[in-house]
């Protein structure tokens, strides 16, 4: 089994079966300038060829499909596109235009590369909506427009990716989107980290900073460089050629030797940075722009990991918020039941004083006391009166709250506790997606470094033996000239 037929289930369209053989590659054949009907603005359209299939996509559309893979499989590791303009930097032999022939080329190039990172990786090749974009008459903008593409909501932590749990995958879920399902930010601090994508964060992070901020930079100021170094050769080669006609015979013919010398080294020169751009720079670009893009995949894992713990949270509150509602349900009918016997058996009982001090009964009243009859009425029967008018606005039928209260606390907890085996499922795969995807990433990365530094060193080797060549003619010419 091939690495192409393992993991996702194939299609079978015919693009699918194409891929299915490893030997398959695809290639842009070329680009020429299109303008747009509607708008009547020129753009670049490359053509793409996979067997005898041909199809045209220009930049901004391979561009939204990235975005769609993207959208799709928030969990993988998306190969990058050319940016739309860094590429400029490059051209250091050209003008810095947006048509330039060399810009073009590079972007062929790398474009090129991306599909078929896209096309050998076990999961994305295989995909109905690649397939569409390699396909001959079919309208990209429709297939945006279409299932599942529409379907994918904008924000990927309401979405579910895990096919365990029985419910639609890569649509929008009501249940995550729900009121009661925290949102959780990026400076959130895990409670319980994974300790294995702990260190790949870190790791992830110090690389691509110096991938961005030296390697990449550095590698394209040498290039820079270089192209000037060649317009001075150049320059340098026409002086010696004029300076070899105001002299004649042996020394003549020496000094045109040394400005053909020069001449080569503007020509050598050119073709390194030529060949350094496509065998280095680039492949050094590509893997400055995989650092930030598997940092921002470990942060949605990140992500996808606080929103678990924040559910766990809620779902905690939630559950002590109900035991203490029902404690409270449960001291209140205890109560009820204290004062339904007590209103039982309160007009059958007999006073106990009574039966022991019956003179009572015949002794003449006392008469109550002024105090007592102001204590008994006027502003203490207000106050009482108004703080039972209060607690009717705050609460009419405070056990009917509690029991409503009991309620929604019991249905809050059911959607927290689905919500949490979602996306304790959706962590686990993430998880196990993210991490075969890295060690996928590790073993290319190795292969290609290894292939960029011995291309690197061949170049330099070629650059050096056609320039001594060039020397050792000259040195050939000046050992010639009379003493």
């Amino acid at each position: 089994m091939t690495n192409r037929d393992s993991l996702k289930p194939s299609c079978g369209c015919v693009i699918d079966r194409l891929l299915r053989h490893d030997e398959t590659y695809i290639f842009i054949t070329g680009a020429h300038k299109q303008s747009d009907s509607l708008s009547g603005k020129g753009y670049i359209a490359y053509n793409l060829r996979i067997g005898d299939i041909e199809t045209k996509r220009r930049y901004s559309e391979f561009e939204s499909f990235r975005k769609a893979m993207k959208s799709l499989y928030p969990a993988l590791i998306i190969p990058p596109i050319p940016e739309k303009h860094s590429l400029v930097d490059y051209a250091a032999l050209q003008i810095k235009v947006k048509d330039d022939l060399a810009t073009i080329e590079k972007r062929k190039r790398m474009l090129q590369t991306f599909l078929n990172r896209i096309a050998k990786h076990p999961k994305l090749g295989k995909d109905h909506v690649f397939h569409q974009f390699l396909e001959t008459n079919i309208t990209w903008s429709d297939v945006l427009h279409s299932p599942p593409l529409n379907n994918l909501p904008k924000d990927p932590l309401k979405m579910v990716l895990s096919e365990d749990v029985q419910i639609p995958t890569h649509t929008f879920n009501p249940l995550l989107a729900s009121n009661l399902i925290p949102a959780p930010s990026a400076a959130y601090q895990l409670k319980k980290p994974d300790p294995r994508f702990e260190e790949s964060e870190k790791f992830t992070f110090r690389i691509a900073n110096y991938m961005s901020n030296n390697l990449d930079k550095s590698q394209r100021k040498v290039i820079r460089r270089l192209g000037e170094l060649a317009n001075d050769y150049a320059e340098l080669g026409a002086v010696y050629n004029g300076f070899s006609l105001n002299e004649s015979g042996a020394v003549a013919n020496a000094i045109e030797k040394i400005g053909q010398a020069v001449d080569a080294g503007y020509t050598e020169t050119g073709q390194m940075v030529t060949s350094l751009e496509g065998e280095f720079a680039e492949p050094i670009q590509e893997h400055a722009q995989f650092a930030q893009i598997i940092k921002q995949t470990l942060k949605f894992r990140h992500m996808k990991h606080a929103q678990v713990e924040l559910i766990e949270n809620v779902l905690d509150h939630k559950k002590d918020q109900l035991a203490s509602l029902q404690n409270i349900e449960n001291e209140a009918r205890r109560l009820e039941q204290a004062l339904t016997r007590n209103k039982t058996i309160g007009p059958n009982a007999v006073d106990v004083d009574e039966l022991n001090n019956p003179e009572e009964d015949y002794s003449p009243r006392s008469t109550p006391s002024p105090q007592r009859k102001s204590l008994n009425g006027g502003p203490m029967r207000v106050i009482s009166a108004v703080g039972h008018t209060l607690q009717n606005i705050i609460d009419v039928n405070p056990e009917a709250t509690r029991r409503n209260q009991i309620g929604m606390a019991n249905d809050a907890i059911n959607v927290l506790e689905e919500a949490l085996n979602i996306t304790t499922k959706d962590l686990d795969v993430i998880s196990t997606e993210l991490q075969a995807d890295l060690d996928r990433f590790q073993r290319e990365k190795i292969q290609e470094m290894r292939d960029m530094l011995i291309a690197y060193a061949k170049i330099h080797i070629r650059y050096c033996q056609k320039n001594l060549e060039s020397w050792q003619e000259a040195r050939a010419e000046v050992d010639k000239i009379p003493i």
